[in-house]
């Protein structure tokens, strides 16, 4: 393959990662900017969309430094940074009230890195008017949830329906986390369905050293990894703990609502943990004795392909889940429950039926979903898609 540049916008900042935050698109510019034949990938900062963002990026992304990288330049409301010879992360707080003059200065950061014949790679759906005026020979989007049925964006909705109709029409490459995703786009033979994956050293490395906010609770421990919003089924958390006295359930990560967060610390067996970064995340999962996917049935979780699934497998961790929340692919090492009361039979199945020969078979299951092997996947479609 002939050397590849990228322009990357991303879903989140590079600040995030650095600091704990991993998501799709985080890992995979890890693995491609590792790959021989990657020269250049200027990873954009999530665009913010209103005042009040664009502020937090200034203050979070522009001001500060990031790890291990040398600015550039910086004005007031822009920043370049240079991390390796492969990867340079921009900053621009500008996007919400000058999306046209955004797109001219990731042109002109493009060239001031000599940039040639690049792609660009988007995850921000709002940038779908703007996706072909960056100079590139290649337009990729890659579909991580349905974002017009996210909470978060309920007052862009009908935007976002509008954004997601011109990638379709657009975009030369389009990539799914789920299969049900590919529907947004019409199923065009453009659309590729390419799901989650995980590194497995990072979650197989066994940790010796626990913290005793776990390590001190009385077992069997029921977990569950991740940020505590909308799409966690708090009823059926609540529901399971009075089903189970005897067991503790452990929820690791931040708590989105205060209201939520008042009801779990009412219950005795839930105990919560708050926010690990991602260095930390295997070292939880390992103490589980059953990890679990509770989340609430909806338009938006069809959509979604939850990276806690290939974590929990690779350390090998029984997992119970409710339906049609993305674990269909590993529907053969995954409970699936139906209802409250079916996942609480899965609960205590999973339980007894867990061995070393089934913990041997969930690893294998996710073996072929090292981000290295999806990130290759996605990198083999899209070099088909390049003229030279």
């Amino acid at each position: 393959m002939k050397p590849l540049d990228i322009i990357m916008i991303n879903m989140s900042g590079y600040a995030e990662w650095q600091h704990g935050v991993s998501n799709r698109n985080g890992q995979l510019i890890r693995e491609f900017a590792a790959m021989p034949h990657i020269r250049r990938i200027l990873a954009v900062d999530y665009p913010p969309l209103t005042l009040k963002r664009a502020l937090r990026n200034t203050w979070e992304n522009i001001i500060p430094a990031l790890d291990g990288g040398t600015v550039q330049f910086r004005t007031p409301y822009d920043k370049l940074t240079k991390l390796s010879d492969a990867v340079f992360v921009y900053s621009n707080s500008e996007f919400f009230i000058r999306p046209e003059h955004f797109v001219k200065r990731v042109r002109q950061v493009a060239l001031k890195l000599s940039m040639a014949d690049y792609l660009v790679w988007s995850y921000f759906p709002p940038l779908a008017p703007y996706m072909r005026s960056f100079g590139q020979k290649l337009t990729v989007f890659d579909a991580v949830d349905n974002w017009a049925e996210h909470p978060s964006y309920r007052t862009l909705r009908e935007r976002m329906v509008s954004w997601y109709a011109t990638i379709r029409q657009t975009a030369d490459v389009i990539f799914t986390v789920a299969e049900d995703l590919q529907k947004l786009f019409d199923n065009q033979p453009n659309v590729y369905w390419v799901p989650n994956g995980v590194d497995l050293a990072h979650y197989q490395t066994k940790h010796r050293l626990v913290s005793r906010d776990i390590a001190d609770l009385p077992r069997p421990i029921i977990g569950y990894i991740g940020v505590i919003q909308e799409r966690v089924d708090l009823d059926l958390i609540t529901y399971l703990a009075a089903k189970n006295q005897n067991k503790t359930f452990v929820l690791v990560g931040p708590i989105w609502h205060d209201e939520d967060a008042n009801r779990l610390a009412t219950i005795k067996n839930v105990h919560i943990l708050g926010y690990k970064s991602y260095e930390e995340a295997p070292a939880y999962i390992q103490q589980f004795d059953v990890a679990l996917i509770p989340h609430r049935q909806s338009r938006f979780i069809t959509s979604t392909n939850p990276m806690k699934l290939y974590e929990y497998l690779a350390c090998g961790k029984p997992v119970v889940a409710t339906k049609y929340s993305g674990v269909d692919l590993l529907k053969d090492v995954v409970y699936v429950a139906s209802d409250k009361e079916d996942f609480n039979r899965k609960l205590f199945l999973a339980l007894e039926e867990d061995s070393e020969e089934r913990q041997d078979a969930r690893k294998k299951a996710v073996e072929e979903y090292s981000w290295n092997a999806i990130a290759r996947r996605m990198l083999d479609i899209v070099s088909k898609k390049l003229t030279y």
